[in-house]
């Protein structure tokens, strides 16, 4: 089950999880509508008031192709050998954790609750004055020690994608991994924003 679900890459064919991947990617986009979630960055997930069914397929569009072009290319020049296919299911399979989190947002839970803290910083109260319920305030902790938690298996799966498909081994590989990782979020982040839809 661990290797299931940190390193599926090792024991499954490349076609099926492929294939897995897209599926899972059109589920999660929609899951985005349902609970209106916008996946805006290739690490980012925010919930709104409202998001069109469009708008999450299209950030999933951006944020798999921003990390696809910067890992392609930091994948070639650690081996020449690295195939589309190897680069590109990682990145559908890693983005799992972010769809399992719009659950979160089950009747605009989150929305309403970081709606109510920006309405009333913007009316400059103190912090002592935001006033949130203890629900609101346990809702908000769990969903943040779980979105840590979601990254970090977000990261594992993409990096041990990665690893296979490059046969990175080096610290150095590490590094070009990481940097790619920022590289993908500053460029998905652009493009989402000059994007008005």
């Amino acid at each position: 089950m661990k290797k299931l679900l940190l390193n599926p890459f090792e024991k499954n064919s490349e076609t099926r999880l492929l294939v897995f991947g897209l599926i899972l990617t059109a589920v999660g986009s929609y899951l985005g509508y349902l609970f209106n979630a916008r996946y805006d960055g290739a690490i980012d997930l925010h919930f709104t008031k409202n998001t069109t069914l469009v708008q999450p397929f299209i950030d999933n569009l951006i944020n798999i192709g921003s990390l696809f072009a910067v890992l392609f290319l930091v994948g070639k020049l650690i081996n020449a050998k690295t195939r589309i296919i190897d680069i590109l299911t990682p990145i559908l399979i890693s983005r799992v954790p972010f769809y399992l989190l719009t659950f979160f947002n089950f009747r605009n839970c989150i929305s309403d609750v970081t709606a109510s803290i920006v309405e009333k910083i913007d009316l400059k109260a103190m912090p002592t004055e935001l006033d949130l319920s203890p629900f609101s305030m346990m809702l908000l902790m769990l969903f943040a020690m779980i979105s840590i938690l979601c990254l970090i298996w977000f990261i594992v799966l993409l990096y041990n994608g990665f690893k296979i498909a490059t046969n990175c081994k080096t610290v150095a590989h590490k590094l070009y991994f990481a940097l790619a990782i920022v590289a993908a979020e500053i460029i998905s982040k652009i493009l989402i924003s000059l994007l008005i839809y």
